[in-house]
């Protein structure tokens, strides 16, 4: 009886793990920057560097934006510039609607904080391998726009 128990642990304890270390395995890269006291200035680029191997599977990358509800707009631009590991730069402007036409947040969260992650680029190829540097800037006109407290990138296999 005694061995059933300890063997029923066993399975119980490595399926356990077995789950928890396959969760995300599709992760390439994750990481979020805190903005300082949620002032975020026009001048200030927020930077992630990723270290990209893979150049044969594509790849789907998302912009994680978590914003205070009293953040005075139901949308939020950013340019996005991507550095290559060659040095060449490709820019992009992104829109994330993190309202809804009623002025709803669409965010998981309580509180004040609203956490949102967005689709960019769906099955994205990376060229070359090496260092990929992303630079955030917000483009919403203000000099100082109040209310965004993190940005994130991930990125992961499709």
């Amino acid at each position: 009886m005694n061995i059933k128990l300890n063997l029923f642990k066993y399975i119980l304890a490595l399926s356990f793990l077995s789950i928890l270390f396959s969760c995300d395995q599709d992760k390439v890269f994750d990481e979020n920057k805190q903005i300082e006291q949620m002032k975020w200035h026009k001048d200030d680029k927020i930077t992630f560097e990723a270290e990209i191997n893979d150049t044969t599977n594509l790849h789907n990358i998302h912009v994680n934006v978590r914003n205070s509800v009293d953040y005075k707009y139901v949308n939020f631009y950013m340019f996005l510039d991507t550095e290559l590991p060659d040095g060449r730069v490709i820019r992009d402007t992104l829109e994330c609607l993190i309202a809804d036409r009623r002025g709803e947040w669409t965010g998981d969260g309580f509180g004040k904080i609203r956490s949102n992650q967005f689709l960019m680029r769906e099955k994205a190829w990376f060229p070359q391998k090496g260092k990929y540097t992303f630079h955030f800037q917000q483009a919403m006109r203000e000099d100082s726009l109040e209310g965004i407290s993190d940005i994130g990138l991930r990125i992961e296999r499709h």
